[in-house]
């Protein structure tokens, strides 16, 4: 007799539950996967956004900072000051801030300034120059008068101004006349037809929590002068998840160049006698739990350990740069 093979109608529970573990397994190793590209993905994505926030906020303060003490012409004049702006020293200003250090403090203005307190702990610095735009003008008496018709139409009434020939130069606050070619003063001059007029920047850089307690890059930029609801400061934030700024300033101790220290601004001699500052930046990511645990990371030579009871997930990253100023500062 012949016996014919039987043909499988089925698979046993054995064959089953051994099908279905080795699907499990290699469905857990296919998420598995997933989640670290995820997880690997977040993190690149988070560091990319932070290396830009970094080189944004570097670069604009080594602008600024740069041209402090730039006054147009002639670097080396010392202008009249004829405005309420005080402090008003030198072309830059450092400030090692205490608990509840707020902006008006730091630029003494007449006006209304953001009453925001500045994150103890963190530096602030002031930075003043000139604009580099400047309008051919000249002075009689308390008048000046542009060359160009029309070339103050950009010009605020209260918006601190200089004016310069090289020679001499004065610090005022604009009194715009009917017409956008006339300024009234508040001193009495002559300055011949190749004078030039332009703005005077006079920023603030700080830390400060927004609404959301989060710590952002802040600049507040004097605008006006002179009190009344009119005058103030435009206060910005410019750049989220900056957590603390320290800088040092490079004082040149002979004069010459060859003996240069870095000290806080409590410790500077002479601001007129510094000739770089060093920005330390700490920033972090704005997303959380992108790393498994809190993270510890150095900062200003510093190792910072997070406290032993901290839920911050997210990660950190230090950024330096020495800026060399090309004016040594005014008096004034």
């Amino acid at each position: 007799m012949i016996h014919l093979k039987r043909k499988q109608h089925g698979l046993s529970l054995i064959e089953l539950m051994i099908a279905i573990g080795l699907s499990m397994v290699l469905t857990l190793g296919i998420i598995q996967i997933f989640i670290s590209s995820k997880q690997t993905s977040q993190v690149q994505n988070a560091l990319g956004r932070l290396q830009d926030n970094a080189r944004f906020a570097l670069d604009l303060l080594a602008h600024d900072i740069r041209m402090a003490g730039q006054l147009g012409c002639d670097s080396s004049i010392t202008p009249a000051n004829n405005t309420s702006l005080t402090p008003f020293n030198n072309g830059i200003m450092g400030y090692e801030t205490p608990p509840a250090l707020s902006i008006e403090l730091i630029v003494d203005h007449a006006g209304n300034p953001s009453n925001a307190d500045i994150i103890a702990g963190t530096d602030a610095i002031v930075v003043i120059s000139a604009a580099t735009n400047t309008i051919p003008v000249s002075q009689t008496a308390s008048i000046i008068t542009a060359a160009n018709n029309g070339a103050f139409g950009g010009i605020e009434t209260g918006e601190p101004l200089l004016i310069s020939d090289c020679k001499t130069a004065d610090i005022f606050i604009a009194n715009k006349a009917v017409d956008d070619t006339t300024l009234n003063t508040n001193f009495n001059n002559n300055y011949a037809s190749f004078s030039q007029l332009t703005a005077l920047n006079y920023k603030a850089y700080y830390i400060r929590e927004d609404n959301n307690n989060r710590r952002n890059l802040y600049r507040s930029i004097v605008n006006h002068n002179g009190g009344g609801a009119a005058a103030g400061i435009d206060t910005e934030p410019l750049l989220e998840g900056v957590e603390n700024m320290q800088i040092l300033y490079g004082e040149d101790m002979n004069g010459d160049g060859s003996a240069i220290r870095y000290v806080d601004a409590d410790n500077v001699g002479n601001m007129n006698n510094v000739t770089s500052v060093r920005i330390h930046l700490l920033l972090a990511t704005l997303e959380d739990n992108l790393a498994s645990e809190p993270q510890s990371y150095w900062f200003a030579g510093q190792l910072i350990v997070p406290a032993g009871n901290s839920e911050d997930r997210r990660l950190f990253r230090s950024f330096t740069t020495t800026i060399k100023l090309r004016n040594q500062g005014m008096n004034i």
